[in-house]
Order: C-alpha cells, then structure tokens, then sequence
C-alpha cells in the first residue's frame, strides 16, 4: 500500500518522527509511484521557495499600499461613523426587533389568556373567540360514531384474526339443546 501525499509531505518538511520515517524511506526504495510523487511534491516545494519576492521588489508595492491606506483609512478628518449608528444598525436591529414583537405577543396573549371579563378581551382581540372548553365544543358530524355493539362477534373475531390475534372462545355454563 503506498503512502499518501500528507505523508509525504510531512517527510520532505522533515518533520516525521523515526519510526514512521525509517518505514517511508523503506517503502520508497521499492515503489516507484511514490518516488515519482515525492519528486513532484520536491518539485513544488522548490518552485514556491523560489518565486518568494525579495525586499527590493516589494518595497514599491508597500508603499503605495501604505499610501492609500493612511489616506482612505487613518486619515485626520473624523469621518468615522458613531458606533450607534454602525454597530447598532448592522447588529443588534434584528435582536431589538424581535425582542419588541415577543413583548408585544405576550402582553396580548396575557390579556387574552388570563382576562375574566369577555367583553375587554373581545375589545383588545375582536376575532378571537371564545376561549375552547366543553361548552364550546359542537360535534360535526351528525352520524353515530360506530360502537362495538354494531358489529357481530363473528366479525369482531374476524377482524382481530386479520389483525393478527389469536383469539380462543371459552363459553361457560351453557346448556346444549337436544
């Protein structure tokens, strides 16, 4: 099984520990895969050291970087926004909103919940009705709800067979008819 690009990564850093490094330079001297990319990750390792810019090429670019940002960002003129209207705006408007319509819900619903006079909460919520208990309870539908007494025991046991059940009948205290 070859070794994976981490590492080998870690052994060309020279940061892998012995008992991991003896076996990788073990493996390398067989597998050719891996040397190949050994090479190559070599390779990288050596372009990017090389194209690092030395102080005599950077020393342009930084000042007109250090240029633009002492006159767009440190200059003397105070033209710097509050931190109320920067932060609070950005931030804290979405948290201050909701904060004031969950206030909002739950004073309503407190008068709603907890108000014993029906007319005040009928002023402060008009479509809300009254509150649901068992007076206020109407059944829809006008057909009988169907009972165990609708049904025959041979369908009872019928549908308890189809169910599953094992279902065992004992009758007592009958006598037969001769």
């Amino acid at each position: 099984m070859c070794v994976d690009d981490q590492l080998l990564n870690t052994y060309l850093d020279q940061e892998l520990k012995e008992p991991w490094k003896t076996q990788v330079e073990e493996h390398l001297s067989y597998c050719n895969a891996c040397r190949l990319r050994l090479s190559a990750l070599q390779e990288i390792q050596n372009r990017l050291a090389s194209a690092t810019l030395s102080d005599d090429e950077i020393a342009p670019s930084k000042e007109r970087v250090l240029t633009y940002f002492e006159k767009n960002r440190f200059s003397g003129e105070s033209t710097k926004q509050l931190f109320w209207h920067k932060r609070v705006q950005v931030k804290l408007m979405p948290a201050i909103l909701t904060s004031a319509a969950a206030f909002v819900v739950v004073f309503i619903a407190s008068f709603v919940l907890f108000s014993s006079n029906p007319e005040q909460r009928q002023e402060i919520l008009p479509g809300v009705a009254d509150p649901i208990d068992s007076t206020h309870i109407r059944q829809v539908s006008d057909a009988p709800r169907p009972s165990l007494d609708s049904f025959s025991l041979e369908q009872i046991i019928n549908h308890l067979d189809k169910l599953g059940y094992a279902v065992k009948l004992e009758l007592k205290a009958i006598t037969p008819l001769e």
